[in-house]
Order: structure tokens, then C-alpha cells, then sequence
């Protein structure tokens, strides 16, 4: 029975993956090796070789300084967190507290329409700071459910049921939300006209930290009753 006999390509193939210094030690080959240019030009090996690792080399610089603007994007936003939170914890007042985080969130953060849902909590702020008061057994709380049990920040487009809930006769207008749970003491979401401003698997580190701020405030104003039952 005869074996298959492999088809020189492949053996030459194979031999030059084995022996990936044979074209240093015959100079010559690597010189007569010629690939065929889109353009129809022939180029040596040498020179494509180059050309790859320039684009190569381009790729990386275009990575690099795409890590760069991330990095001095993510030193502003903590900049921007580390003076919000030095600012709400001079806040004695609860309504004030949330009045401001509120304004910054909307100017200081371009955001261009909030829901601040509390849960069993009532609090007095401004006209405009859209502060909600519901109870956590709420009907309308069940479809939240799975994002307040991972208590992480969910980025993108929500249901029609839940943009109602949180935005109402603007739900149409809102694109893309950051839904962002505050603990057992209810939820932020943050909307947006633009459809790619909160987009699934974006950083949330920023918001994470700012619902952190945000349960340690409630905490400190938490009913005497609630915390002799805790």
C-alpha cells in the first residue's frame, strides 16, 4: 500500500516553520524570494517584511496613544469624583446632598436627564432634582431586580417597560442609560440622547465609586428606628 505523498509546498512550508533561521543562513534565497504587490510590483521578502512591521508599528502607536487618551480621560473623571465628594460631604442637609449631585451629574458630567429612585426614603430637595420615593416591593421595582442583586453600574439600551418607569413621557427621547444600583437604598439611572454615550461593556468604575459616595450618605441619615432594628 502506498503512503500519500505530501505535496512540496507543504513540505517546504513545514521545513521553514522548523527552521525559522534558514533564510539568514542562506542569504541568497531569501534575496531571489519575491512576493507579488497589489499593485502588481514584485518585492523582495526583506522589503515586505518591512513594510509589515511598519504597519505593525503603526498599529501599535495608534494603540498606544489610544491607552494614553483612556488613561487622562479616567485621571479627569477621578479628579471631577475626588472634588464632588469632597463638596457633598460638607452637605449637612440630605435634600441639598442630592440637589447638587443632581446639577453636577447634569452640567459637570453631561447628563442629559436623571432618576433618583429611594427606596422607603423621603427626601426634600429642589423642584427640579427628580428625587422618587417608592416602596422596594414596588411592582414597578421587579423588573430591576437583576441589575440591584449585581449591584454594578448596567450600561445601554432598557426595556420600554423600565424607560417608562424611570423617565416617563421622555422615555422616547432617551437612547442609551446607566442604570446604576444604590445598594438596598434604591437606584441612579443617568439617561442620554445619544445612543452610544452608555453602551454595554464601557468602564463603570467611575459610577460604581459615585454609588459608593452615594450609600454611605444615606447611611449617615438613616432613621433612628431603622438602625436600632438593623
Amino acid at each position: 500500500m502506498s503512503e500519500t505523498k505530501q505535496p512540496i509546498s507543504e513540505l517546504v512550508a513545514a521545513h521553514l516553520k522548523d527552521n525559522p533561521d534558514f533564510l539568514v543562513r542562506h542569504p541568497d534565497v531569501l534575496q531571489a524570494v519575491q512576493l507579488e504587490h497589489p499593485t502588481g510590483a514584485a518585492t523582495s521578502l526583506i522589503e515586505k517584511q518591512v513594510s509589515h512591521l511598519r504597519e505593525q508599528n503603526q498599529s501599535l502607536s495608534r494603540q498606544l496613544n489610544q491607552l494614553v487618551r483612556t488613561a487622562e480621560k479616567n485621571q479627569k473623571l477621578m479628579t471631577r469624583l475626588h472634588r464632588l465628594t469632597l463638596e457633598l460631604m460638607v452637605m449637612n442637609d440630605l435634600g441639598a446632598f442630592f440637589d447638587h449631585l443632581a446639577e453636577s451629574l447634569k452640567t459637570e458630567f453631561e447628563a442629559d436627564i436623571l432618576n433618583i429612585t429611594l427606596f422607603e426614603r423621603q427626601v426634600n430637595g429642589r423642584s427640579d432634582t427628580p428625587i422618587f420615593q417608592v416602596r422596594r416591593e414596588d411592582p414597578d421595582i421587579a423588573p430591576f431586580e437583576p441589575q440591584l442583586a449585581k449591584g454594578r453600574t448596567v450600561c445601554g439600551r432598557l426595556n420600554p417597560n423600565k424607560m417608562n418607569f424611570l423617565f416617563g413621557n421622555r422615555a422616547n427621547w432617551v437612547q442609551s442609560t446607566a442604570l446604576v444600583p444604590l445598594g438596598d437604598n434604591g437606584l441612579l439611572a443617568i439617561g442620554s440622547s445619544d445612543p452610544a454615550r452608555f453602551y454595554p461593556g464601557m468602564g463603570t468604575l467611575f459610577l460604581d465609586l459615585l454609588a459608593d459616595v452615594v450609600t454611605c450618605r444615606l447611611a449617615l441619615d438613616e432613621p433612628e428606628q431603622q438602625r436600632r432594628t438593623a
